[in-house]
């Protein structure tokens, strides 16, 4: 037994470096220290050397195991972390990030090498001290953000800048920020391809767009639109010729955005060939409104899944009180299943509850 296992050990000590890496990038940097530090000067050599990078998850780490992480593993790794999440679900439990941030005041601008960083629940004020760090990080492609809850009120914004958006290598970016996000101090254009916004106002978001040349994906929550006359006068051709060669593919959700106001938006983007909205007023039924965006500007749209959710009852806009009748999503639905919606292989359905109906227009393909 004794010889088997002195020549299996012989055998694993003839494996390159390069394999060694290989077969310990699938192992928490916490686990490969544990095990196998400390057991001879190869392996010590191998775990410590500069060509070795990491992966690591904290968010379900107990507080005794994220203090002793911090304390004795993570020194040892901070600079060749790859990848890298922390952050707890249930901040109710302990504050990963403000403990990380404030009480072991973390650098995070010493992750050198980072390309992957996820955040979870930080604190609006927090946002700032990440986004400073972040100006650092060049090796930065993907970035995942999330603001807890209960920092937040019906006054609170989010200020999003260059530190975070403008990093050489930056590709995806998505903020779940639980409050309105600003990008108003964004001056400066962007790499991003794919970006995900939990909500913005409408002006926001299309400041952003100018400043992302390069984005194919977006998805974001719209509510609001302030300004609207001088937003109408700088819209008109300022986005078709920075973003929308490239932006292929939208998912929006809007609240409290007038239907022209949207078709003023998407008009600009006529390179699309994917589009969900989720929509909630009724004014969105119009069937011919949407019918000229197709014929006029969205001629590459392939994958449509268009909802209109409703509360009954209906009232207008226009009178204050009167009601619709209650048959106009079923009209509605009837103008959707013309010859025009069906040569392009989009169908309408009309779903009705005991205090809503969902009108949903979509051609059944993947969603987006």
């Amino acid at each position: 037994m004794e010889t088997n296992l002195t020549n299996n050990y012989s055998k694993l000590e003839t494996f390159s470096d390069e394999v060694f890496f290989e077969i310990f990038d699938r192992l928490s940097p916490s686990d490969l220290y544990k095990t196998f530090y400390g057991l001879n000067i190869r392996l010590n050599t191998i775990l410590n050397d500069s060509r070795m990078r990491f992966r690591d998850n904290l968010s379900s780490l107990t507080p005794k195991q994220f203090h002793s992480y911090v304390k004795n593993i993570l020194p040892q790794i901070i600079d060749r972390l790859i990848s890298f999440k922390f952050g707890t679900y249930d901040t109710d439990e302990y504050q990963q990030v403000s403990l990380f941030l404030h009480k072991y005041s973390i650098d995070l601008s010493r992750f050198k090498h980072l390309r992957t960083l996820v955040i979870i629940k930080m604190t609006i004020g927090d946002v700032q001290i990440v986004q400073s760090a972040l100006i650092h990080l060049i090796h930065l492609v993907n970035i995942r953000f999330s603001v807890d809850s209960n920092d937040v009120d019906t006054t609170s914004f989010v200020h999003i800048g260059n530190d975070l958006l403008a990093g050489p290598k930056l590709k995806r970016v998505k903020m779940d920020m639980c409050a309105r996000t600003t990008f108003e101090n964004v001056t400066k254009s962007s790499n991003i391809e794919q970006l995900s916004i939990a909500w913005c106002e409408m002006q926001e978001l299309t400041h952003l767009l100018q400043y992302s040349p390069y984005l194919s994906t977006l998805k974001a929550t719209i509510c609001g639109l302030n300004y609207a006359d001088t937003w109408i006068q700088t819209i008109r051709g300022s986005l078709n010729q920075k973003c929308s060669l490239r932006l292929n593919s939208l998912k929006l959700v809007i609240e409290s955005i007038r239907f022209d106001y949207l078709l003023l938006l998407l008009h600009e983007l006529k390179q699309l060939r994917a589009l969900w909205l989720l929509l909630n007023h009724y004014e969105y039924l119009d069937a011919e409104k949407w019918e000229n965006l197709f014929q006029t500007s969205l001629l590459q749209l392939d994958q449509l899944d268009l909802t209109i959710a409703l509360t009954k009852p209906f009232l207008s806009v226009n009178t204050a009180g009167q009601l619709i009748m209650l048959s106009t999503p079923h009209i509605a639905c009837a103008k959707f299943n013309t010859k025009f919606w069906y040569e392009r292989g989009w169908r309408a359905k009309l779903d009705e509850y005991d205090h809503c109906v969902r009108l949903t227009v979509s051609n059944n393909t993947v969603p987006i």
